[in-house]
């Protein structure tokens, strides 16, 4: 692997984690009990050790649909923090800021 393949595919390894925890919990919403949203949201507590116990994902479009808006969603978060990320000191001057004096 080249320097500039691994400049891309290392730092988004992780994602690749996410997407497999998000698929994971499609999987466990998909085959929980209910008919509506609240009780399958309270059914995954009881099919999440079913779900996670292959360690394949499956092939049902949901599950990956889950997965892929999961590492999305992941991902514009953490853009975000890091895009507003100032770096201040407490209580200490940087930049030009000491050169005034």
């Amino acid at each position: 692997m080249n320097a500039k393949t691994r400049k891309y595919v290392i730092p988004n390894i992780p994602y690749l984690f996410v997407f497999w925890i998000c698929l994971k919990l499609g999987t466990a919403y998909r085959i929980a009990d209910g008919v509506n949203i609240v009780s399958k949201l309270i059914g995954i507590g009881n099919t999440i050790n079913i779900a996670i116990s292959d360690l394949t994902p499956g092939l049902i479009g949901f599950d990956w649909l889950v997965g892929a808006i999961g590492a999305v969603l992941f991902r514009v978060v953490i853009y975000y923090k890091v895009r507003k990320a100032k770096k201040y000191r407490k209580d200490v001057e940087y930049g030009s800021a000491r050169w005034g004096a």
